[in-house]
């Protein structure tokens, strides 16, 4: 008889293997095109704010940066899958990226359409969502490389016992 799985655990756990844990290295490559991504979907609602206030040539360079956005978004598709596979991360990034790149097909026949009413909002939530995805994927994960904070007892042992 198969053991039944409880909440919380894995089945790793009951075949007896360690658990899954991502691996720190396969982070970082995400890390770098997740800001790199943030920065340039932030520079579109720039480039939109100058074309709708006449700085008409903003226009170009607002559609030129889509397509910078949208090739970064394809590495970040590229980062998304290592992190999972050899990296052995979480697999929903490679579906967030992949539903990244349906809202930013909505996008872009909007954009041309020139339906302000859908594009301006879905480029608020597009803004959102790569946030997210950002402040996800620089939080600490487990065994990561960069150094904690030091627990109150080791910070009052390194200061001496009487405190000072």
């Amino acid at each position: 008889m198969t053991p039944r799985l409880e909440i919380g655990e894995q089945s790793s756990e009951i075949a007896g293997r360690p658990p899954r844990v991502a691996r720190p290295w396969a982070f970082w490559p995400m890390r770098v095109v997740a800001l790199i991504e943030t920065v340039l979907i932030f520079d579109q609602a720039i480039y939109a704010g100058r074309f709708l206030s006449g700085d008409f040539p903003s226009l170009h360079v607002h559609r030129e940066n889509a397509t910078y956005t949208g090739l970064v978004l394809l590495v970040e598709l590229v980062t998304a899958i290592v992190l999972r596979w050899p990296g052995r991360g979480p697999i929903w990034p490679i579906f967030f990226t992949l539903g990244m790149f349906g809202l930013i097909a909505l996008q872009i026949i909007a954009g041309f359409a020139r339906l302000l009413a859908i594009h301006v909002p879905l480029g608020v939530a597009l803004i959102v969502a790569t946030v997210l995805m950002l402040v996800w994927v620089w939080r600490p994960k487990p065994n990561d490389w960069w150094p904690r904070s030091a627990s109150r007892s080791a910070r009052s042992t390194a200061a001496g016992e009487d405190g000072k």
